[in-house]
Order: structure tokens, then sequence, then C-alpha cells
């Protein structure tokens, strides 16, 4: 060990080079989270909604054909209502879970 303010070479082996000894000190900090989510879709019949726009349908293209222009207004009035009532036969359904 020499002084701080010493200058030249190293008396012991004449090296010119002058080292310093640094010590660093340092702490690391790690943190996670995990975080998940289930997704469930299926579509849920209605059994009685479904038969009705089915028989609606079917029936209303054959009103056509029995009674003329009437039967034709008539499927077409027929056709209308189910087409409001389809959407109530089929639901389309989603379950959604989360955590962490």
């Amino acid at each position: 060990m020499l002084p701080l303010d010493h200058s030249g070479p190293c008396p012991r082996c004449g090296d010119p080079r002058k080292t310093h000894d640094i010590y660093i000190e340092a702490k690391l900090d790690f943190k996670g989270s995990v975080q998940w989510q289930h997704v469930r879709e299926y579509y849920e019949k209605h059994p009685v909604a479904l038969a009705v726009v089915i028989l609606l349908s079917i029936g209303s293209s054959f009103l056509g054909l029995i009674t003329g222009w009437i039967g034709v207004a008539a499927g077409l009035l027929i056709g209308v209502i189910t087409f409001f009532i389809g959407p109530r036969a089929v639901t389309k359904v989603r379950e959604i879970r989360s955590g962490s």
C-alpha cells in the first residue's frame, strides 16, 4: 500500500501504473404478477322459440300458394314477425372468468 500522494513508479516492482480498489454494492428486487382469463362461448337454444320460428317460416311459404296475393302479403308479414323472433331462438353466450 502506497500513500495517496505518492508519485512515480512502485518502489517494490517498478510498475508505473496506479491501481485503485473500488467496491460497488447493488441490490436488485424482482416483482412479477400472473393474470389469466378463460373465455367459454356456446349457443343456448330455446326449443319453444326455435319451433315457432321453423313453423312460421315453413307455413308462410305455403300460405302464398294457397290463397294468392293476399296470402303472399300475409306470408311476408309472418316472415317479418319471424325475423324478430329468430334471435330469441338461439342465443350466443360468452362466459369470461379471470383472476390473478
